[in-house]
Protein backbone atom coordinates (compact mmCIF):
# COMPACT_ATOMS: atom_id res chain seq x y z
CA UNK A 1 0.00 0.00 0.00
CA UNK A 2 1.53 3.38 -0.95
CA UNK A 3 1.17 6.13 1.47
CA UNK A 4 0.89 8.65 -1.41
CA UNK A 5 -1.68 6.95 -3.13
CA UNK A 6 -3.63 6.33 -0.49
CA UNK A 7 -3.90 9.67 0.87
CA UNK A 8 -5.33 10.69 -2.93
CA UNK A 9 -7.87 7.80 -2.69
CA UNK A 10 -8.79 9.44 0.64
CA UNK A 11 -9.51 13.02 -0.87
CA UNK A 12 -11.22 11.71 -3.72
CA UNK A 13 -13.55 9.46 -1.44
CA UNK A 14 -13.65 12.78 0.80
CA UNK A 15 -14.56 14.93 -2.27
CA UNK A 16 -17.79 12.29 -3.69
CA UNK A 17 -19.32 11.96 -0.23
CA UNK A 18 -19.04 15.12 2.46
CA UNK A 19 -22.36 13.97 4.56
CA UNK A 20 -19.91 10.87 5.08
CA UNK A 21 -17.07 12.25 5.98
CA UNK A 22 -18.72 14.84 7.77
CA UNK A 23 -20.64 12.69 10.19
CA UNK A 24 -18.01 10.47 10.18
CA UNK A 25 -14.98 12.79 11.67
CA UNK A 26 -17.87 14.37 13.68
CA UNK A 27 -18.76 11.05 15.60
CA UNK A 28 -15.26 10.37 16.40
CA UNK A 29 -14.78 14.53 17.36
CA UNK A 30 -17.83 13.75 20.22
CA UNK A 31 -16.75 10.30 21.04
CA UNK A 32 -12.86 11.78 21.42
CA UNK A 33 -13.82 15.22 23.25
CA UNK A 34 -15.99 13.46 25.90
CA UNK A 35 -13.89 10.77 26.70
CA UNK A 36 -10.76 13.18 26.72
CA UNK A 37 -12.57 15.51 29.42
CA UNK A 38 -13.26 12.35 31.38
CA UNK A 39 -8.97 11.51 31.03
CA UNK A 40 -8.12 14.87 31.53
CA UNK A 41 -9.78 15.92 34.90
CA UNK A 42 -8.82 12.08 36.29
CA UNK A 43 -5.92 12.68 35.28
CA UNK A 44 -5.55 16.30 37.02
CA UNK A 45 -6.63 14.13 40.48
CA UNK A 46 -4.66 11.66 39.86
CA UNK A 47 -1.66 12.07 38.59
CA UNK A 48 1.51 13.77 40.28
CA UNK A 49 1.23 17.34 39.73
CA UNK A 50 2.86 20.30 41.49
CA UNK A 51 3.19 19.87 45.03
CA UNK A 52 1.66 16.56 45.08
CA UNK A 53 3.97 14.94 43.37
CA UNK A 54 4.33 12.00 46.24
CA UNK A 55 0.21 11.06 45.38
CA UNK A 56 0.92 7.74 44.14
CA UNK A 57 2.71 6.92 48.20
CA UNK A 58 0.40 8.98 50.05
CA UNK A 59 -2.50 7.94 52.09
CA UNK A 60 -4.97 9.35 54.52
CA UNK A 61 -7.03 9.13 57.55
CA UNK A 62 -9.22 11.70 57.45
CA UNK A 63 -12.43 10.75 60.06
CA UNK A 64 -12.75 8.72 62.73
CA UNK A 65 -16.47 7.50 64.79
CA UNK A 66 -17.00 7.03 68.51
CA UNK A 67 -19.89 4.15 69.29
CA UNK A 68 -21.18 3.25 72.52
CA UNK A 69 -22.57 -0.02 72.27
CA UNK A 70 -24.81 0.70 75.54
CA UNK A 71 -26.00 4.39 74.89
CA UNK A 72 -26.38 3.82 71.50
CA UNK A 73 -24.61 7.38 71.45
CA UNK A 74 -22.31 7.91 68.24
CA UNK A 75 -19.60 10.95 67.55
CA UNK A 76 -18.23 11.04 64.43
CA UNK A 77 -15.20 13.45 63.21
CA UNK A 78 -11.69 14.47 61.88
CA UNK A 79 -8.66 12.98 63.78
CA UNK A 80 -7.71 14.62 67.23
CA UNK A 81 -3.98 14.90 67.99
CA UNK A 82 -3.90 12.59 70.47
CA UNK A 83 -4.65 9.75 68.00
CA UNK A 84 -1.94 11.09 65.76
CA UNK A 85 0.77 10.40 68.69
CA UNK A 86 -0.69 7.25 69.52
CA UNK A 87 -1.31 5.39 66.64
CA UNK A 88 0.68 7.27 63.98
CA UNK A 89 3.67 9.24 64.92
CA UNK A 90 5.30 6.14 66.86
CA UNK A 91 4.53 3.58 64.21
CA UNK A 92 7.58 2.43 62.49
CA UNK A 93 5.87 1.28 59.39
CA UNK A 94 5.75 5.25 57.84
CA UNK A 95 7.88 7.34 56.56
CA UNK A 96 6.13 10.31 57.72
CA UNK A 97 3.19 11.92 58.20
CA UNK A 98 1.66 15.45 58.60
CA UNK A 99 -1.56 16.87 59.86
CA UNK A 100 -4.11 19.16 57.58
CA UNK A 101 -7.06 21.47 59.05
CA UNK A 102 -8.24 23.78 56.25
CA UNK A 103 -10.16 26.78 56.88
CA UNK A 104 -10.70 30.42 55.55
CA UNK A 105 -9.38 33.66 56.83
CA UNK A 106 -9.02 37.26 55.96
CA UNK A 107 -6.01 39.67 55.69
CA UNK A 108 -6.16 42.97 56.85
CA UNK A 109 -2.92 44.38 53.99
CA UNK A 110 -0.93 47.40 55.39
CA UNK A 111 -1.71 49.91 52.97
CA UNK A 112 -5.49 49.17 54.41
CA UNK A 113 -6.85 48.75 51.01
CA UNK A 114 -8.99 46.48 51.78
CA UNK A 115 -9.68 42.72 53.66
CA UNK A 116 -9.39 40.03 51.20
CA UNK A 117 -9.95 36.04 51.79
CA UNK A 118 -7.38 33.52 52.17
CA UNK A 119 -7.35 29.71 52.10
CA UNK A 120 -5.19 28.65 55.47
CA UNK A 121 -3.92 25.19 56.47
CA UNK A 122 -2.53 24.55 59.93
CA UNK A 123 -0.24 22.07 60.21
CA UNK A 124 3.32 20.79 61.16
CA UNK A 125 6.99 20.92 59.53
CA UNK A 126 6.43 17.97 57.84
CA UNK A 127 3.68 19.47 55.50
CA UNK A 128 6.48 20.73 53.49
CA UNK A 129 8.09 17.19 52.84
CA UNK A 130 4.88 15.44 51.64
CA UNK A 131 3.82 18.18 49.66
CA UNK A 132 6.44 19.80 47.69
CA UNK A 133 6.00 23.29 48.21
CA UNK A 134 9.13 25.12 45.65
CA UNK A 135 10.14 27.81 48.08
CA UNK A 136 11.09 30.98 46.38
CA UNK A 137 12.53 32.35 49.40
CA UNK A 138 12.88 31.88 53.19
CA UNK A 139 11.72 28.43 54.48
CA UNK A 140 9.55 26.99 56.43
CA UNK A 141 8.73 26.99 60.20
CA UNK A 142 10.31 24.33 62.05
CA UNK A 143 9.98 22.08 65.37
CA UNK A 144 10.71 24.41 68.06
CA UNK A 145 8.61 27.07 66.43
CA UNK A 146 5.64 24.93 65.92
CA UNK A 147 5.59 23.39 69.50
CA UNK A 148 6.18 27.01 71.09
CA UNK A 149 3.31 28.38 69.20
CA UNK A 150 5.45 30.94 67.53
CA UNK A 151 3.79 33.31 64.79
CA UNK A 152 5.62 32.62 62.03
CA UNK A 153 3.60 31.85 58.96
CA UNK A 154 5.03 30.64 55.37
CA UNK A 155 2.45 32.54 52.30
CA UNK A 156 1.77 32.06 48.74
CA UNK A 157 3.71 34.35 46.39
CA UNK A 158 -0.11 35.63 45.20
CA UNK A 159 0.07 36.80 48.99
CA UNK A 160 3.75 38.16 48.82
CA UNK A 161 2.80 39.77 45.63
CA UNK A 162 -0.50 41.36 46.32
CA UNK A 163 0.49 42.96 49.81
CA UNK A 164 4.32 43.68 48.78
CA UNK A 165 4.77 43.33 45.41
CA UNK A 166 8.25 41.37 45.86
CA UNK A 167 8.39 38.26 47.82
CA UNK A 168 12.05 39.32 48.65
CA UNK A 169 10.49 42.37 50.25
CA UNK A 170 7.41 40.02 52.21
CA UNK A 171 10.51 38.16 54.31
CA UNK A 172 10.18 39.22 57.90
CA UNK A 173 7.36 41.48 57.64
CA UNK A 174 4.17 41.23 60.06
CA UNK A 175 1.12 40.86 58.50
CA UNK A 176 -2.93 40.74 60.00
CA UNK A 177 -4.77 37.66 59.47
CA UNK A 178 -8.31 38.08 61.41
CA UNK A 179 -7.00 40.69 63.38
CA UNK A 180 -4.00 38.55 65.16
CA UNK A 181 -0.42 39.46 64.15
CA UNK A 182 2.29 36.64 62.01
CA UNK A 183 5.53 37.33 60.78
CA UNK A 184 6.32 35.85 57.46
CA UNK A 185 9.00 33.36 57.00
CA UNK A 186 8.95 31.87 53.70
CA UNK A 187 7.34 32.14 50.23
CA UNK A 188 6.45 28.96 48.08
CA UNK A 189 5.19 29.31 44.81
CA UNK A 190 1.52 29.18 44.81
CA UNK A 191 -0.11 25.37 44.49
CA UNK A 192 -3.41 24.82 42.32
CA UNK A 193 -6.84 24.57 43.52
CA UNK A 194 -7.41 20.90 41.93
CA UNK A 195 -4.38 19.57 44.16
CA UNK A 196 -7.09 20.58 47.06
CA UNK A 197 -5.71 18.13 49.79
CA UNK A 198 -2.51 20.71 50.41
CA UNK A 199 -3.80 23.91 48.72
CA UNK A 200 -3.42 27.09 51.10
CA UNK A 201 -2.37 30.57 50.83
CA UNK A 202 -1.08 30.66 54.06
CA UNK A 203 0.36 27.74 56.40
CA UNK A 204 0.95 28.49 59.82
CA UNK A 205 2.20 25.79 62.77
CA UNK A 206 -1.13 24.47 64.02
CA UNK A 207 -0.13 24.73 67.62
CA UNK A 208 -1.62 28.29 67.20
CA UNK A 209 -4.89 27.24 66.46
CA UNK A 210 -6.15 26.01 69.85
CA UNK A 211 -3.68 24.98 73.14
CA UNK A 212 -6.85 22.44 74.24
CA UNK A 213 -6.21 20.47 70.96
CA UNK A 214 -3.08 19.74 72.44
CA UNK A 215 -3.95 17.90 75.27
CA UNK A 216 -2.87 14.32 76.43
CA UNK A 217 -5.28 11.48 76.60
CA UNK A 218 -7.83 11.45 79.49
CA UNK A 219 -9.26 7.98 78.91
CA UNK A 220 -12.26 8.71 76.99
CA UNK A 221 -12.23 7.79 73.45
CA UNK A 222 -13.61 10.92 72.13
CA UNK A 223 -10.20 12.56 72.87
CA UNK A 224 -9.23 10.79 69.29
CA UNK A 225 -11.53 12.73 67.27
CA UNK A 226 -10.25 16.25 66.24
CA UNK A 227 -9.96 18.90 63.28
CA UNK A 228 -7.30 17.24 61.54
CA UNK A 229 -7.05 15.51 58.19
CA UNK A 230 -3.64 12.89 58.74
CA UNK A 231 -1.70 12.54 55.25
CA UNK A 232 0.71 9.78 55.77
CA UNK A 233 3.95 8.87 53.59
CA UNK A 234 4.73 5.20 52.55
CA UNK A 235 7.53 4.04 50.83
CA UNK A 236 5.42 1.65 48.82
CA UNK A 237 1.96 -0.38 49.07
CA UNK A 238 3.38 -2.95 51.16
CA UNK A 239 4.73 -0.40 54.02
CA UNK A 240 0.84 1.13 53.74
CA UNK A 241 -0.40 -2.71 53.89
CA UNK A 242 1.48 -3.15 57.40
CA UNK A 243 0.50 -0.17 58.87
CA UNK A 244 -2.79 -0.43 58.34
CA UNK A 245 -2.82 -4.17 60.00
CA UNK A 246 -1.21 -2.59 62.97
CA UNK A 247 -3.40 -0.19 63.22
CA UNK A 248 -6.64 -2.53 62.84
CA UNK A 249 -4.80 -4.54 65.70
CA UNK A 250 -3.91 -1.78 67.78
CA UNK A 251 -7.58 -0.40 67.54
CA UNK A 252 -9.06 -3.86 68.13
CA UNK A 253 -7.07 -4.23 71.54
CA UNK A 254 -8.09 -1.29 72.94
CA UNK A 255 -11.68 -1.64 72.00
CA UNK A 256 -11.48 -5.12 73.72
CA UNK A 257 -9.90 -3.86 76.89
CA UNK A 258 -12.95 -0.88 76.96
CA UNK A 259 -15.78 -1.65 79.33
CA UNK A 260 -17.53 1.53 78.99
CA UNK A 261 -19.52 0.28 75.54
CA UNK A 262 -17.25 2.94 73.45
CA UNK A 263 -15.49 1.41 70.56
CA UNK A 264 -13.69 2.95 67.95
CA UNK A 265 -14.61 3.24 64.35
CA UNK A 266 -11.11 3.60 61.43
CA UNK A 267 -13.44 2.24 58.62
CA UNK A 268 -10.83 1.55 56.04
CA UNK A 269 -8.20 4.17 56.57
CA UNK A 270 -5.81 4.82 55.95
CA UNK A 271 -6.78 5.00 52.35
CA UNK A 272 -4.99 5.89 49.05
CA UNK A 273 -5.21 8.82 47.53
CA UNK A 274 -6.64 6.83 44.30
CA UNK A 275 -9.29 5.37 46.30
CA UNK A 276 -10.20 8.64 47.83
CA UNK A 277 -10.51 10.35 44.63
CA UNK A 278 -12.53 7.58 43.37
CA UNK A 279 -14.48 6.97 45.76
CA UNK A 280 -15.16 10.14 46.69
CA UNK A 281 -15.51 9.74 50.55
CA UNK A 282 -12.89 10.87 52.90
CA UNK A 283 -12.26 7.73 54.52
CA UNK A 284 -13.35 5.15 51.42
CA UNK A 285 -15.64 1.39 52.13
CA UNK A 286 -13.79 -2.34 52.13
CA UNK A 287 -14.14 -2.53 48.32
CA UNK A 288 -11.75 -3.82 46.01
CA UNK A 289 -10.60 -1.38 43.81
CA UNK A 290 -12.20 -3.06 40.51
CA UNK A 291 -15.55 -1.48 42.40
CA UNK A 292 -14.18 1.85 42.22
CA UNK A 293 -13.16 1.36 38.78
CA UNK A 294 -16.59 -0.38 37.90
CA UNK A 295 -18.06 3.11 36.94
CA UNK A 296 -15.55 4.47 35.13
CA UNK A 297 -15.08 1.72 32.65
CA UNK A 298 -18.59 1.50 32.20
CA UNK A 299 -18.97 5.52 31.07
CA UNK A 300 -15.65 4.87 29.28
CA UNK A 301 -17.28 1.79 27.29
CA UNK A 302 -20.60 3.47 26.81
CA UNK A 303 -18.37 6.68 25.23
CA UNK A 304 -16.69 4.26 22.79
CA UNK A 305 -18.73 1.82 21.88
CA UNK A 306 -21.88 3.49 20.98
CA UNK A 307 -20.20 5.86 18.56
CA UNK A 308 -18.14 3.05 17.25
CA UNK A 309 -21.83 1.28 16.64
CA UNK A 310 -23.43 4.21 14.98
CA UNK A 311 -19.76 4.57 12.95
CA UNK A 312 -19.96 1.12 11.73
CA UNK A 313 -23.28 1.42 10.07
CA UNK A 314 -21.86 4.31 8.47
CA UNK A 315 -18.89 2.10 7.39
CA UNK A 316 -21.21 -0.26 6.55
CA UNK A 317 -23.20 1.78 3.93
CA UNK A 318 -19.93 3.69 2.55
CA UNK A 319 -19.06 -0.51 1.66
CA UNK A 320 -22.15 -0.88 -0.13
CA UNK A 321 -21.28 2.40 -2.25
CA UNK A 322 -18.18 1.45 -3.43
CA UNK A 323 -18.83 -2.54 -4.13
CA UNK A 324 -17.95 -2.05 -8.26
CA UNK A 325 -14.83 0.11 -7.37
CA UNK A 326 -13.93 -3.00 -4.94
CA UNK A 327 -14.89 -5.52 -7.39
CA UNK A 328 -12.78 -3.87 -10.56
CA UNK A 329 -9.61 -3.81 -8.33
CA UNK A 330 -10.23 -7.17 -7.28
CA UNK A 331 -10.26 -8.40 -10.88
CA UNK A 332 -7.22 -6.41 -11.50
CA UNK A 333 -5.41 -8.33 -8.86
CA UNK A 334 -5.84 -6.86 -5.64
CA UNK A 335 -6.21 -8.77 -2.72
CA UNK A 336 -8.66 -8.88 0.11
CA UNK A 337 -5.75 -8.16 2.52
CA UNK A 338 -4.36 -5.07 0.62
CA UNK A 339 -7.89 -3.81 0.18
CA UNK A 340 -8.40 -4.18 3.93
CA UNK A 341 -5.44 -1.93 4.62
CA UNK A 342 -6.30 0.54 2.40
CA UNK A 343 -10.10 1.03 3.65
CA UNK A 344 -8.94 0.64 7.66
CA UNK A 345 -5.91 3.39 6.33
CA UNK A 346 -8.41 5.48 5.16
CA UNK A 347 -10.42 5.01 8.10
CA UNK A 348 -7.85 5.76 10.38
CA UNK A 349 -6.86 9.04 8.45
CA UNK A 350 -10.48 10.07 9.15
CA UNK A 351 -10.55 9.04 12.91
CA UNK A 352 -6.96 10.74 13.83
CA UNK A 353 -9.01 14.23 12.14
CA UNK A 354 -11.71 13.54 14.17
CA UNK A 355 -9.39 12.75 17.37
CA UNK A 356 -7.39 15.94 16.48
CA UNK A 357 -10.93 18.29 16.38
CA UNK A 358 -12.00 16.38 19.61
CA UNK A 359 -9.32 16.95 21.59
CA UNK A 360 -9.81 20.71 20.82
CA UNK A 361 -13.04 20.44 21.63
CA UNK A 362 -12.20 18.95 24.97
CA UNK A 363 -9.74 21.56 25.58
CA UNK A 364 -12.04 24.51 24.84
CA UNK A 365 -14.82 23.38 27.51
CA UNK A 366 -12.32 22.67 29.86
CA UNK A 367 -10.87 25.63 29.76
CA UNK A 368 -13.99 27.68 29.71
CA UNK A 369 -15.97 25.19 32.01
CA UNK A 370 -13.19 23.74 34.21
CA UNK A 371 -14.79 24.83 37.58
CA UNK A 372 -17.91 23.13 37.08
CA UNK A 373 -16.67 20.13 35.32
CA UNK A 374 -13.89 19.71 38.58
CA UNK A 375 -16.85 20.19 40.66
CA UNK A 376 -18.41 17.12 39.40
CA UNK A 377 -15.30 14.89 40.33
CA UNK A 378 -14.62 16.68 43.64
CA UNK A 379 -16.86 15.98 46.39
CA UNK A 380 -18.79 19.56 47.33
CA UNK A 381 -17.78 19.75 50.85
CA UNK A 382 -14.18 19.45 48.99
CA UNK A 383 -14.14 22.13 46.83
CA UNK A 384 -12.16 24.87 47.74
CA UNK A 385 -13.30 28.76 47.44
CA UNK A 386 -10.75 29.85 44.75
CA UNK A 387 -10.13 29.89 40.77
CA UNK A 388 -9.46 26.14 39.43
CA UNK A 389 -7.07 26.61 37.04
CA UNK A 390 -5.88 23.97 34.09
CA UNK A 391 -2.20 24.37 33.76
CA UNK A 392 -0.27 23.63 30.41
CA UNK A 393 1.01 20.52 32.51
CA UNK A 394 -2.16 19.16 32.68
CA UNK A 395 -4.15 19.87 29.57
CA UNK A 396 -1.07 18.67 27.18
CA UNK A 397 0.43 15.80 29.75
CA UNK A 398 2.13 13.13 27.56
CA UNK A 399 -0.10 10.26 29.24
CA UNK A 400 -3.15 12.21 27.74
CA UNK A 401 -1.83 12.23 24.01
CA UNK A 402 -1.22 8.38 24.27
CA UNK A 403 -4.96 8.09 25.65
CA UNK A 404 -5.89 10.11 22.82
CA UNK A 405 -3.96 8.13 20.37
CA UNK A 406 -5.22 4.70 21.23
CA UNK A 407 -8.82 5.66 21.74
CA UNK A 408 -8.32 6.69 17.86
CA UNK A 409 -6.97 3.68 17.15
CA UNK A 410 -9.71 1.54 19.18
CA UNK A 411 -12.31 3.56 17.37
CA UNK A 412 -11.05 2.69 14.19
CA UNK A 413 -10.63 -1.16 14.85
CA UNK A 414 -14.22 -1.13 16.56
CA UNK A 415 -16.44 0.48 13.93
CA UNK A 416 -14.48 0.02 10.31
CA UNK A 417 -12.80 -4.12 11.03
CA UNK A 418 -16.06 -5.77 10.30
CA UNK A 419 -18.00 -3.83 8.03
CA UNK A 420 -15.22 -3.94 5.73
CA UNK A 421 -14.27 -7.75 5.75
CA UNK A 422 -18.02 -8.61 5.61
CA UNK A 423 -17.72 -6.72 2.11
CA UNK A 424 -14.68 -8.00 1.13
CA UNK A 425 -15.89 -11.57 1.10
CA UNK A 426 -18.75 -11.02 -1.66
CA UNK A 427 -17.58 -12.51 -4.69
CA UNK A 428 -16.19 -10.06 -7.54
CA UNK A 429 -18.81 -10.79 -10.04
CA UNK A 430 -21.72 -9.87 -7.19
CA UNK A 431 -19.12 -6.55 -6.17
CA UNK A 432 -18.83 -5.81 -10.24
CA UNK A 433 -22.89 -6.43 -10.76
CA UNK A 434 -23.38 -4.39 -7.46
CA UNK A 435 -24.25 -1.12 -9.91
CA UNK A 436 -26.43 -2.62 -12.66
Amino acid sequence: MQLKSSLKQLLVESRANPGFTSLYVGGVAFAVAFTMIFAIIYYVHLAPLYPEYNRSSTYYINNLTVRNDKTGAMNQSSVGIPFVREFVEKSKNIEYSTIVFQKQGFIQPPDQSGDFSVNIIDTNPDFFRLYSYEFVVGRPFNEAETESAINNIVVDSSVADRLFGDPEQAIGKEISISYKPYRIVGIVRSGNPVAYMSYANVFRPYTIRTKSDNTSLKGDKCDYLGYYSVPIKFKDSRQAERFREELTEKVRRINAADSTGQRLDIQSAPISHTVRILSQRSNGENLSMTEYLKPLLITLLLLLIIPAINISGMIGGQMDRRLAEIGVRRSFGATRGHLTRQVMFENLILTLFGGIIGFAIAWIIIAFGRNMLLKLIIPAWECIDAPAEISTEMMFAPLVFIAALLLCIMLNLLSAYIPVRLSLRRPIISSLNSKR
